[in-house]
């Protein structure tokens, strides 16, 4: 995992220019576990591929995580992106619009990969991700 991850932030790194963090710690959780993180409801819909936690530095992937699915691989490239952002001390006016990057370096990555429609393999569209990234009033 950690050849994995160094690898992720150094393209993240080429991709943002930003600087290079020491590596997160890695946790593994049920999807309670990362519901009751996230504050989603544990009836809920809401399937969590990862979780990053800013306050701890920490990403939390699911117990079942598989170093050799694509989508999981881009959901922890997708919350290293976060990692990046936070040792870089990136500003932005809330907490949602550290999504849109995140979001994007991913299809960049799973394009790169091969993958012809990564929106259709993680599950999104433009729309939903516009939707979480844009900030709300009092947010």
């Amino acid at each position: 995992m950690n050849n994995l991850i160094a690898a992720y932030i150094a393209w993240i790194v080429v991709q943002t220019g930003l600087a290079a963090p020491d590596h997160p710690s890695i946790h593994f959780a049920t999807p309670t576990e990362m519901a009751v993180r996230y504050g989603a409801s544990v009836n809920g819909v809401l399937e969590l591929q990862a979780l990053y936690n800013i306050e701890e530095g920490a990403i939390y992937l699911p117990r079942e995580w598989q170093p050799d699915n694509l989508r999981q691989k881009s959901a922890l490239l997708h919350e290293l992106v976060h990692h990046v952002q936070r040792f870089n001390k990136i500003d932005l006016p809330c907490a949602a619009a550290y999504e849109r990057p995140a979001y994007d370096l991913q299809i960049k990555w799973l394009r790169e990969q091969g993958v012809d429609d990564p929106y259709d393999l993680i599950k999104t569209n433009e729309l939903s991700i516009y939707m979480v990234s844009v900030c709300q009033d009092g947010s």
